[in-house]
């Protein structure tokens, strides 16, 4: 059993496996009582085997299984899982989302690469967004890519970038409108219908509380710069 202390909130983790504890080491809280608690299952780690395309030891499927149940009770507490990265900034969060294959982990580094010390990557895959007091934050989570890019830290959400390949760099701001499919098929929907209407609420109230940026960068260092002031200056 693993104290899981994620995106504000205490979650009991019943594992089998000592994968998990590994991967969330730096998540691992104390406390009293569990805001909620999830479990693997041999059927569902099967299940979770059955339908990966590779095959993966069965403490690393577990995993999966594990942070699924975690998306499925999420919404009950106005949030939601994200795939996408989290670039910290001055105490700043924003998000960047893309197509499989555009560069997300390769624009990060671009980041890293302009900024240094300044910027650091908040999740690298996987962040949990949470609205607190009416506000959205970005939140770390020990799933944060192959790469294992990630701090566990909530920062105030100020941004959503939307990646897209190009010639030249470019960023404006877009409307609500045109961001609301690409924003939606990168969060995770609970199968249960009222949990995910909750979610599809809550995305739709973060979409409308932060600026939302159409990235075009050609991945060189000058499209993190683009990016950055495009945050920055709305």
């Amino acid at each position: 059993m693993i104290k899981l202390s994620v995106a504000g909130l205490n979650i009991l983790l019943d594992n089998k496996y000592a994968f998990t504890e590994k991967l969330s080491a730096d998540y691992v809280g104390e406390f009293e009582s569990a805001d909620f608690c999830v479990e693997s299952t041999e059927d569902k780690i099967k299940a979770e085997a059955a339908q990966s395309a590779e095959e993966y030891p069965d403490g690393y499927l577990e995993s999966i299984v594990l942070y699924r149940e975690i998306a499925e009770k999420l919404p009950f507490y106005s949030a939601f899982v994200f795939h996408g990265a989290v670039i910290a900034v001055d105490g700043k969060a924003y998000a960047v989302t893309a197509r499989s294959g555009v560069g997300k982990t390769t624009h990060l580094r671009l980041w890293q690469e302009v900024f240094g010390d300044k910027v650091h990557v908040l999740n690298g895959d996987k962040p949990i967004i949470r609205i607190i007091e009416g506000e959205p934050y970005a939140c770390g989570t020990p799933w944060r890519g192959k790469e294992r890019y990630g701090v566990n830290e909530m920062l105030p959400l100020c941004g959503i970038g939307f990646l897209e390949r190009a010639e030249e760099n470019s960023a404006e701001r877009i409307e609500v409108g045109e961001a609301l499919m690409k924003f939606m098929t990168q969060i995770y929907v609970p199968k249960e219908r009222s949990a995910a209407t909750i979610a599809l609420g809550t995305a739709d109230r973060v979409l409308n509380a932060v600026p939302l940026i159409r990235i075009r960068a050609n991945m060189k260092p000058d499209a993190a710069i683009t990016a950055y002031k495009a945050f920055v200056n709305n």
